[in-house]
């Protein structure tokens, strides 16, 4: 219980220690849906609106803005050679392109 209860704490920062291997194997997973094909990323961006909606707007599209320009700032989404490989060219043109809508909409 208490490896499942680590494991599913690394979520929350996504930042295994180097060498441990389950937890990079882990976050990588859970980072996969950024990656997705357009129009997935697209029903993904949705449903983290929908299960903040009682977060006014112009408070989400800033808060949500932060988040994707702190990911788009790491070195690297994913902890794998295989995901970095697989996800992190289209993961990095997702959170890019909602950025962008965010902004759009806010100026």
């Amino acid at each position: 219980m208490a490896e499942v209860e680590r494991l599913v704490l690394l979520t929350v920062t996504h930042d295994p220690a180097p060498g441990d291997r389950d937890g990079e194997v882990l976050c990588d997973a859970d980072l996969a849906v950024l990656g997705g094909a357009p129009e997935a990323y697209t029903a993904y961006a949705a449903a983290v609106r929908e299960e903040y909606s009682f977060v006014p707007e112009p408070d989400f599209r800033a808060g949500r803005a932060a988040v994707l320009r702190q990911l788009l700032a790491l070195p690297a989404l994913y902890r794998t050679p295989a995901a970095r490989a697989r996800f992190d060219a289209a993961a990095r043109a997702n959170l890019t392109a909602e950025l962008e809508g965010l902004t759009r909409i806010n100026s």
